[in-house]
C-alpha cells in the first residue's frame, strides 16, 4: 500500500492507495488543504493521484548508504594495501644500501665497471643482467683479487707465451676473438670484462655453467675458466 494525495476542484485529501480503490484517510481541511470559494461543488471526481511509495524510497536509500560505505571500505583497503607496498619498497631500498655501503671500496669499484660492460653487452646482443654481476664480481675475486692490472707470469699460459691479463685473465688470442669493435684494450677494465663475459657465454651459455661457480657451489672450490 502506497500513500497518495488527491487534489480536486475542493482543495486536497489523503487517500490510501491500494490497487485501484481509494480510501479517504483525512479530509481537505484535516490535510491541510484550503477549498477554492471559487471552485464550482467538490465532486467524487478523482482529478490527481501522487503517489508515493514509501517502502521503495526507503530501499533506494539503504541501497545507497551500502553502495558508499562500499565504497569507502574498499579505498581505505586500497590505501592500506599501497601504503604497505611503499614501506616494503623502501624497507627493501634501506636494507639494499646498507649492503652495498659495506662492501669494500675495490668491490663497489669492479662493480660499476661490471655495470658498464653489462650495458654494452646488452646492446651488442648478450643476454647478460644485473642479476649477473655477483657472479661476475666472484670470478673477478678469484681470478684477479679485483686489480685491473693483474698479469700472470707463471701459470701454463704464461709458459706458451701468452699470460692472462686484468681483470678477468683473460689471454690475448681469446681477447682478440671476444672482444667488441671500440673496446679493444685488454688492460681497461670494462674492455676486459667483456671480452670474458662474451667467452664464458660462448664456451658455457653463462654464469650458471661457469667451472669456478659451479665448483664453489658444489663445495670442490674454485677453479679457473
Amino acid at each position: 500500500m502506497a500513500l497518495g494525495v488527491v487534489t480536486g476542484a475542493g482543495g486536497a485529501a489523503a487517500y490510501a492507495v491500494s490497487g485501484a480503490t481509494f480510501t479517504p484517510v483525512a479530509g481537505g481541511a484535516d490535510f491541510g488543504g484550503l477549498p477554492d470559494p471559487k471552485a464550482p461543488p467538490a465532486t467524487d471526481k478523482i482529478q490527481t493521484v501522487h503517489a508515493v511509495d514509501v517502502g521503495g524510497e526507503a530501499a533506494r536509500l539503504l541501497r545507497h548508504e551500502q553502495l558508499v560505505a562500499r565504497q569507502a571500505v574498499q579505498q581505505a583497503s586500497e590505501a592500506a594495501r599501497s601504503g604497505y607496498e611503499a614501506r616494503k619498497k623502501a624497507e627493501a631500498e634501506r636494507i639494499a644500501a646498507e649492503i652495498e655501503a659495506r662492501k669494500p671500496a675495490k668491490q663497489r669499484q669492479v662493480e660499476a665497471w661490471i655495470k658498464e660492460a653489462i650495458r654494452v653487452l646488452q646492446a651488442n646482443g648478450t643476454p647478460v643482467t644485473n642479476d649477473d654481476v655477483q657472479a661476475i664480481w666472484t670470478v673477478i675475486e678469484k681470478e684477479s683479487g679485483g686489480n685491473p692490472n693483474a698479469v700472470n707470469n707463471w701459470d701454463s699460459n704464461a709458459v706458451r707465451g701468452t699470460p692472462s691479463k686484468g681483470l678477468m685473465q683473460v689471454i690475448d688470442p681469446t681477447f682478440q676473438a671476444y672482444k667488441l669493435p671500440g673496446y679493444d684494450d685488454i688492460m681497461r677494465p670494462v674492455d676486459n670484462i667483456i671480452a670474458g663475459v662474451r667467452y664464458t657465454y660462448a664456451r658455457y651459455g653463462g654464469f650458471h655453467a661457469h667451472p669456478g661457480l659451479v665448483g664453489i657451489s658444489a663445495g670442490t672450490g674454485y677453479q679457473g675458466y
